[in-house]
């Protein structure tokens, strides 16, 4: 891989590491704002709502797609460290 080839790929992995860091702050910002609320589901729930609640919370945070996020960012991490020590 050619220099121009490698700070190429260097700065689209960091444009794309910005905006998932932007999108992983949105993420938690608003799984925060739901825990606060499901916070107090909980303390009133019974065991079976107690199980229903915690496969909500799955789901939200699914949907939020912070494990997803997460996992791309120790790519881009992983990716940018490799091609610095090239």
């Amino acid at each position: 891989m050619s220099t121009p080839d490698i700070l190429a790929s260097v700065d689209a992995l960091l444009a794309e590491k910005d905006a998932l860091d932007c999108r992983l702050d949105e993420a938690l910002h608003a799984f925060a704002t739901y825990e606060e609320q499901m916070n107090h589901l909980w303390h009133k729930a019974d065991g079976d709502e107690r199980l229903r609640l915690i496969a909500e919370r799955a789901q939200v945070e699914e949907t939020l797609g912070i494990a997803a996020i997460v996992e791309r960012l120790d790519q881009i991490r992983a990716l940018l460290a490799h091609l610095r020590s090239v």
